[in-house]
């Protein structure tokens, strides 16, 4: 017999796969306690932690078509997480092997230059990447990373749907990623339109 709580999960599911942001929101929040709590066991930083989350239900929302043969959400949702975490350590362990490299051979001014001088690359990849955003998702990017402008608000202002703006945000993170990836930076950008916001 369901239980309770897996009968109303799955009244979720059903509502997330048909698009449904209201039980994905419902879902999150009622998932997040755990789920944060788990990450960070492994990444012994709230922030990093927030983010493994952010990023899981990311690819979450963006595979929610998958969703319908789910039968213990809790189960795929702590996979999702922990399939994260181990990337996030893997990442980690490589980032600080190459911190240690780069401060063997250089003293600490010449390493301060050089970090100013990678997140400069990056910031000006980034700019590139969303210079070759369509127009309206470009302009909805700006609205949302550039004034601050909430999901409502850019709703409001282009006369669209809430939706067509969070599905835009949604899709020029993934071509960002994608974009840095090409020139081997992988990294997690801010999912400030949704969830924590």
């Amino acid at each position: 017999m369901i239980s309770n709580g897996r009968s109303n999960d799955r009244v979720l599911i059903d509502k997330i796969v048909e698009g449904d942001e209201k039980a994905f929101s419902e879902l999150f929040f009622q998932y997040l306690p755990v789920l944060q709590a788990f990450a960070l066991k492994f990444t012994k930083d709230q922030d990093d932690a927030k983010e493994i989350i952010q990023d899981s239900f990311l690819r979450l929302w963006l595979n929610r078509d998958k969703l319908g043969i789910v039968d213990n959400i809790r189960a795929y949702l702590y996979k999702y997480v922990s399939n994260e975490c181990l990337s996030y350590l893997k990442k980690k362990l490589r980032d600080e092997k190459l911190v240690n490299i780069i401060a063997s051979k250089h003293n600490n001014a010449e390493y301060n230059t050089l970090h100013t001088i990678q997140v400069n690359e990056v910031t000006r990849i980034i700019a590139q990447a969303v210079d070759k955003l369509p127009s309206q998702r470009k302009k909805i990017y700006h609205l949302s990373r550039g004034d601050g402008k909430s999901i409502p608000e850019i709703a409001e202002l282009l006369g669209i749907s809430p939706n067509t703006v969070k599905n835009a945000l949604v899709q020029s993170l993934k071509f960002i990623r994608s974009y840095l990836e090409q020139y081997g930076i992988t990294m997690i950008l801010p999912f400030a339109f949704t969830f924590f916001k």
